[in-house]
């Protein structure tokens, strides 16, 4: 009886047949009750705990039910083998152990949209569709390349808009890049990749994760380095040559068709393009895509909603060339409908219904206007600030050329609370010491774009 002194507190909310059963239940755990030990009959612990008869007969219950006691006939309750589990101590959670993101007082983050002028009217009116009694069949799992409504609106605006030629049937849609980029790599296996340098640190991650070689190739003011991709003879190259992230290089016409002449020499070559940021070109006519020149079959085409509409719709989607559709069909263990129905079906009704070319007019005024505040004030000063790659998408590259070093720089932006990333947090290679800065406008609200701007000048102007 000695060893059932527990802890029962009549003064929480917490059943007195509860408290028993976890008591009893840690000191089988933690090894202090032992394996064939015969616990207290329910007369004797319910007198020497002074609680009913029908407590004790509850925790006993949950207990035998878990396996962790058993009763003999006529001889009561004994304790059961089971594996003994190391002894943790439950140690309480402070604010601090809770990660939470820093928030800046201004900030130039990448990835970042205008939520101010989100087309929340038309989504809730294509919601309550999606939801009604009408759309039961949503509730099914559907195709693993996407419902064809939505690849077919797909279709369309990237060929209409891009140049893009494929067929619905090219087209699987997912959750991000990443995941297209793993079923892209499952699908091309036993090739060595090679990927630009800089580049976001999920492509170069992924490929790791999976186990898949690559090398990176530099990127010139043209574009990636072509003779680096001939001279490393490797089968696959992933590039982003509309806006190259996040040095915002466009690639040019020339070094385009090299890359489709390079692909076309081998049956084994692809090129994953990655068309980032290409909805926003602020001047001249946008760049066609390169699988709009491609007539090799070469070209894996990749792209997202995440800028256009909101990185949380977690909607992307690839074209596969026809030599790689069969492939696809016949892998069994390909990952496919990560992309819930009902996100399909309103974002192919705003697509269908005119909403989405619309939206895409209306933001491209919104962030050139952003962009040209910004620029208006850095030009101020041209003896402190350089920028390149501002022609097209959400960011450009500022570079410092007023004598400050870089680390002088990221002291003085942590001091004035402010969040952007240098270029060299996009590096893996090749290493840099220019103070060259990744600068973000998408997030910001229009009316605060000079006084975000003015903050970091005055931060990192000369004393």
């Amino acid at each position: 009886m000695e060893m059932l002194m527990f802890n029962i507190n009549r003064n929480i909310d917490v059943p007195i047949y509860q408290q028993l059963y976890e008591n009893i239940k840690q000191n089988i755990i933690n090894n202090v009750m032992q394996h064939n030990e015969k616990l207290p009959s329910k007369r004797q612990l319910s007198h020497y705990l002074s609680v009913s008869q029908t407590t004790i007969e509850h925790a006993y219950q949950l207990l035998s039910d878990e396996g962790y006691i058993h009763s003999k006939n006529r001889s009561g309750f004994y304790i059961n083998d089971i594996v003994n589990l190391p002894v943790t101590y439950k140690t309480k959670i402070t604010d601090e152990d809770i990660q939470t993101e820093k928030i800046y007082k201004y900030s130039f983050k990448l990835g970042a949209i205008d939520k101010e002028h989100f087309p929340l009217d038309q989504f809730r009116k294509f919601s309550k569709e999606a939801f009604d009694y009408s759309q039961l069949s949503l509730l099914d799992s559907g195709h693993k390349q996407g419902d064809y409504e939505l690849r077919k609106e797909i279709r369309h605006y990237i060929f209409h808009s891009r140049g893009v030629n494929c067929s619905p049937q090219q087209i699987i849609v997912g959750s991000s890049t990443e995941q297209l980029l793993s079923i892209i790599t499952d699908l091309i296996s036993n090739s060595t990749y090679m990927i630009e340098d800089p580049l976001y640190k999920q492509v170069r991650d992924l490929l790791k994760r999976k186990h898949v070689p690559f090398e990176f190739i530099s990127i010139t003011e043209n574009g990636i380095d072509i003779e680096q991709i001939k001279k490393l003879n490797k089968e696959v190259v992933y590039i982003t040559p509309s806006h190259q992230f996040p040095t915002g290089v466009i690639m040019d016409l020339k070094r385009r068709t090299q890359l489709i002449k390079w692909a076309s020499e081998k049956q084994t070559r692809y090129i994953i393009e990655d068309d980032y940021d290409s909805e926003f070109r602020y001047s001249g006519r946008p760049v066609p895509a390169l699988q709009s020149l491609d007539n090799t079959d070469s070209v894996i085409y990749v792209s997202t909603f995440s800028k256009s509409i909101s990185p949380s719709l977690r909607v992307a989607y690839a074209v596969l060339p026809k030599k790689l559709m069969q492939q696809y069909q016949n892998k069994t263990n390909i990952e496919g409908g990560t992309v819930p129905r009902h996100t399909q079906y309103i974002l192919s009704r705003f697509m269908s219904e005119g909403f989405f070319e619309r939206h895409l007019n209306r933001m491209r005024k919104i962030y050139r206007s952003k962009r040209d505040i910004i620029l208006n004030e850095l030009m101020k000063y041209p003896n402190d600030f350089k920028v390149s790659g501002e022609l097209t998408g959400m960011h450009f590259i500022l570079t410092v050329v007023n004598g400050l070093t870089l680390e002088e720089c990221l002291h003085r932006i942590k001091k004035c609370d402010i969040d952007i990333k240098p270029l060299t947090h996009y590096r893996f290679k090749q290493s840099d010491h220019t103070p060259h800065f990744v600068l973000g406008f998408g997030g910001i609200k229009i009316d605060e774009a000079k006084e975000h701007i003015e903050a970091l000048i005055k931060c990192l102007m000369e004393v």
